[in-house]
């Protein structure tokens, strides 16, 4: 599930956007996908490639939910590797690197 939606994410949302986190619910089959951004029109895509995820994934709607969350440029490194991290901090995903 991963996998399928971090390609989901690198082909239809922005360069900056960054798959950060999938979180399977509990009970019912439910999963949470976090996106990191810089860029915020990247939030109005996210309900449709949300529901075509869940198609994929044979989910209901409501089953999946994509969580899309914009941080400014100044907070976070734009190097390769790095800015992963950084917004994985600012989402507090992970703690800082003491």
């Amino acid at each position: 599930m991963a996998e399928l939606a971090k390609i989901a994410v690198e082909n239809n949302l922005s360069a900056a956007a960054r798959l950060v986190e999938v979180v399977a619910g509990r009970g019912e089959k439910s999963y949470t996908i976090t996106i990191g951004t810089t860029f915020a029109k990247d939030k109005e895509v996210a309900p449709h490639l949300e529901l075509a995820l869940a198609t994929i994934f044979g989910l209901a709607p409501s089953q999946l939910n994509m969580e899309v969350v914009v941080v400014s440029q100044a907070e976070v490194d734009m190097h390769a590797g790095v800015y992963e991290r950084m917004l994985a901090e600012k989402l507090h995903i992970v703690p800082p690197i003491q």
